[in-house]
């Protein structure tokens, strides 16, 4: 709760009594590694934020096939975009899901749901703020993305993603890496050859 704290105060000017009514609508929730959290077609009605642990996102094709979309995770190299587990168009519109969230690592979470968050939005439009946040965030999240996958190497995209998750790749399976950068397991294999005999 304090690391949550300290980001929202860096972000927004929050009260005591803002803090406090915010607090009380918090939940604290534990996943084991292959819980999974949410499923595709699920509405979400809550917001989670990541305290520790790897969760990843995924989105399956009309074939079956598993795409990984997000890792999240809470380190010094976390951004924004990634601390917030949710599907955003799915609470923002309360229309199905298309994305699953499967727990990679044992994680703990702060859950409150957006009926509350709501409700402080209209109590104090300070926190409309953090909506907002969320929300370019999001955006911006999903522009770097597509950007990086159309004009960076699978090389390029790797290297990234190894620097990014520092001290986690151990724990992802090399087919979630693979899909995430949008190449096969061959292709990701051949890729670690070569960064490892240069």
């Amino acid at each position: 709760m304090i690391a949550f704290k300290a980001f929202i105060c860096s972000r927004i000017g929050v009260s005591d009594e803002m803090w406090r009514l915010l607090e009380e609508n918090i939940e604290t929730v534990h996943f084991k590694k292959g819980d999974r959290i949410m499923f595709k077609d699920d509405i979400w009605t809550d917001i989670m934020y990541i305290n520790s642990g790897l969760i990843r996102s995924y989105i399956i094709n009309d074939k079956g096939k598993d795409f990984t979309r997000q890792f999240y995770f809470n380190t010094s190299e976390s951004r924004t975009a990634n601390l917030f587990v949710l599907d955003l168009t799915s609470m923002l519109t309360q229309t199905p899901s298309n994305r699953g969230f499967e727990v990679l690592a044992e994680s703990e979470v702060l859950r409150f749901s957006r009926e509350k968050l709501f409700s402080l939005y209209e109590k104090y439009k300070t926190w409309e703020h953090i909506g907002r946040l969320m929300a370019e965030f999001a955006y911006i999240d999903m522009d770097t993305f597509y950007y990086a996958l159309l004009t960076k190497t699978p090389k390029e995209r790797y290297l990234e993603l190894q620097t990014s998750m520092s001290g986690l790749m151990s724990q992802v399976k090399q087919y979630h890496i693979a899909s995430y950068l949008g190449i096969t397991p061959v292709t990701l294999s051949r890729i670690k050859r070569e960064l490892k005999n240069h």
